[in-house]
């Protein structure tokens, strides 16, 4: 099982990695961007707040901060998952019919991520050439 800290990096690449995250993807829309893309972000948004909301009220632990947009919750998150301890990540929470364990939420959460974010690089402008 990984460990409070590891979850909290695994979050963190897959939120602010240089070359493949969530941040690094929002980064490449230049102009106006898709309108695909303000609904990846409002989505991810709203469920990694969902996602703590369950964890907050499951462990006992912080929730999220109501007023945070994408960017500043998932700097928050990383926090979060490091500060969570150990006995929490073996607790359950019930998120769209399933049962996980906290870890297994947040592991989910850093998939979620991933792929909403490399949905997000797909739709940025690239250059084009002749």
């Amino acid at each position: 099982m990984m460990t409070p800290d590891e979850l909290a990096i695994l979050l963190d690449e897959a939120n602010h990695d240089p070359w493949e995250s969530a941040q690094t993807a929002v980064a490449l829309i230049d102009g106006q961007p898709h309108p695909r893309v303000g609904w990846l972000t409002t989505h991810l948004r709203a469920t990694k707040y969902e996602y703590w909301t369950l964890i907050a009220a499951a462990t006992g632990s912080a929730a999220p901060p109501d007023d945070a947009g994408l960017t500043r919750l998932m700097t928050w998150e990383v926090q979060a998952a490091r500060s969570l301890g150990t006995d929490a990540l073996d607790v359950t929470v019930e998120h769209a019919g399933r049962t996980f364990t906290v870890a297994g939420l947040l592991r989910m959460n850093a998939r979620h991520t991933a792929w909403h974010a490399g949905q997000i690089a797909a739709l940025a402008p690239t250059e084009r050439r002749a």
